[in-house]
């Protein structure tokens, strides 16, 4: 295994492991507003199951604009200023319950989280949101910066400062 094929998983890694995103959203003010959220990846794209009592659902009901934050767990952290972590930026899409995409998801769900999703899943203030990346980066440490690119944002790219 190479040098990017160790970056690449350990992405990857990260990125399928995380169980939340701190979430960045704006307010009716166009002001950033922070949260977090319970989160799955599948079909190569992160999805989000909020409640609409939480301002950041009312938030991407209005505007669809997010900003996500996948970060290692400061006690898995081997320094807090270089922890690994993923930035994604995009749009949310709220998807309805008769969806083809709504089953599978929700089944995904209740595999990570368990029987707290046996209680949420038929309330009906909650909403499943597919989040559409269209940009992000990987950063594995101190000089080992990525942006992330192509299908799934899988394609990883060392950002070199030296190349302006």
């Amino acid at each position: 295994m190479n040098d990017s094929d160790d970056v690449r998983q350990d992405y990857l890694a990260l990125r399928d492991t995380i169980l939340s995103a701190q979430i960045a959203t704006l307010d009716r003010n166009q002001s950033p507003q922070s949260s977090y959220a319970p989160l799955v990846w599948l079909q190569q794209r992160p999805w989000l199951y909020l409640s609409e009592l939480a301002q950041h659902t009312q938030n991407l009901r209005r505007d669809p604009a997010i900003g996500l934050m996948l970060i290692e767990d400061e006690s898995q952290a081997r320094n807090p200023f270089a922890r690994r972590r993923i930035y994604l930026q995009g749009s949310a899409q709220q998807i309805g319950r008769g969806h083809e995409s709504f089953v599978p998801v929700l089944d995904e769900f209740g595999r990570r989280f368990g029987a707290v999703m046996e209680v949420i899943e038929p309330l009906p203030d909650f909403h499943l949101f597919r989040v559409e990346p269209c940009e992000g980066r990987f950063i594995r440490g101190f000089g080992q910066a990525y942006e992330l690119s192509g299908d799934g944002l899988e394609t990883l790219n060392h950002i070199d400062p030296r190349r302006g």
